[in-house]
């Protein structure tokens, strides 16, 4: 089994993430480091032979990590107080270290985001009867306070500063206010919204769009009225959900929707009265995509990058043993397109042996099948800050989803000769 020197796991993930080689400028550029220690004490010796792109910046663990000027190693480069590393930059914060205060991630800045009224549509309401809506923006500083800007709400229906809308309207008509939201740095936003108030009956409350779904999650949202003989039961009269989703006789939409897209529906609901009641309401329900991404049952993160770990492989020399797996993604727009890619930049030099072995095959749709009766193309790679050993066949593959703009992710994959972590 041909071995790999132990590779620091920033040198490592730095070259699968760069594509170093290809392009002198690729990945995070930085000034050299003031500091000269070597990663965690010890030397690159790899780096030393084959190079690496100096000013290229790295993380791992939080700490920073600089190719040095002369591209023989890394050296650590921390980052100031209350900064912290992601993705080789020194920023305020990251996905994984969301801001506070109110305050919105804005290319690894805590910023605050431009004030906006969420809130596109009123419920309707009945005359006489209980009237509840609330009132939403996002971006500026929170605490929020609310008011009316222009208009008149009808008659004993009230705006509070918290932006509750309550009340019980003494007659129906239609009416339209303009309401206004100041942020706690006393930045203003208005929006013009239509509030509908009718002469008794049944009437449906729910506001369109409804809660956007995402393609593939899970998703509950439940259609509301008011008037008549609770309880109320629902129905679809046009239009149809996405696949995977349901209407509920106690109107409530529920399941894991497939494909994206805006979908119309018209519903209708009845009371429970003796001459039951009947309103229809059209609705439109949003499903947006996901970001592509690459999943596996067994990942392992080397900072800016990731391994996926396929299912065991077993080579017997000269007799071929049968193997399959299936490469996997979420997300995008189905069906997917698989390739084997080659691996990025310079990790190609410390995987010499790395691609497919032979008699293995990637299918269109992830499938990966085949035998393999050559054990010494496996490869040994020691992972030194996580004690951890992987052995066996290394390859990059690249998915293509179907959107018109198709999205690509690609991946590191390891089929192992023996369990990971094993002798």
């Amino acid at each position: 089994m041909a071995q790999l020197a132990a590779l620091p796991v920033a040198v490592l993930a730095a070259l699968l993430a760069c594509g170093c080689g290809d392009a002198a400028d690729a990945g995070s550029k930085s000034s050299s480091a003031d500091s000269s220690s070597s990663f965690d004490g010890q030397a690159v010796d790899a780096a030393v032979k084959t190079g690496c792109p100096p000013g290229f910046a790295g993380c791992q663990n939080g700490a920073r990590w600089i190719c040095n000027d002369q591209g023989s190693g890394f050296v650590a480069a921390p980052c100031a107080d209350k900064l912290l590393c992601s993705e080789g930059l020194c920023v305020q914060c990251a996905p994984e270290l969301p801001c506070t205060d109110g305050l919105s991630c804005i290319v690894g800045k805590c910023q605050v985001a431009a004030l906006e009224i969420t809130t596109k549509a009123l419920p309707t309401g009945l005359a006489n009867a209980p009237y509840k809506a609330t009132l939403e923006a996002k971006g500026g500083v929170q605490p929020y306070g609310w008011s009316l800007a222009q208009g008149a709400l009808p008659v004993d229906l009230v705006v509070h500063a918290d932006g509750a809308i309550d009340g019980a309207a003494k007659a129906a008509g239609a009416h339209s206010v303009e309401v206004k939201v100041v942020d706690k740095a006393g930045t203003t936003a208005t929006a013009t919204l239509a509030l509908e108030i009718k002469d008794g009956g049944l009437i449906v409350t729910s506001t369109s769009p409804l809660k956007a779904a995402t393609d593939g999650e899970a998703y509950q949202q439940s259609l509301t009225a008011q008037g008549g003989t609770p309880p109320y039961f629902w129905g679809l009269t046009k239009g149809k959900l996405p696949i995977g989703l349901s209407l509920a006789s106690d109107g409530l939409i529920a399941g894991i929707p497939q494909g994206d897209g805006d979908y119309a529906i018209d519903v209708k609901v009845f009371d429970n009265g003796a001459a039951p009641l009947v309103a229809t309401k059209s609705l439109v329900l949003p499903v947006k995509l996901a970001p592509l991404e690459i999943v596996g049952d067994q990942e392992l993160n080397l900072i800016l990058t990731k391994i996926i770990v396929l299912p065991l492989i077993i080579v017997v020399d000269k007799v071929p043993v049968p193997y399959s797996a299936k490469l996997t993604a979420k997300g995008g727009k189905k069906p997917y397109k698989w390739a084997e890619t080659p691996l990025p930049g310079l990790v190609k030099n410390f995987l010499p042996n790395s691609g497919l072995p032979k008699g293995l095959t990637i299918a269109a749709d992830g499938g990966l099948s085949g035998a393999v009766t050559d054990a010494s193309l496996a490869l040994e790679l020691k992972v030194p800050l996580s004690q951890l050993v992987l052995k066996g066949f290394f390859f990059a593959a690249q998915v293509q989803d179907s959107q018109t703009k198709a999205q690509t992710k690609q991946a590191i994959f390891v089929i192992p000769t023996v369990p990971i972590g094993g002798p």
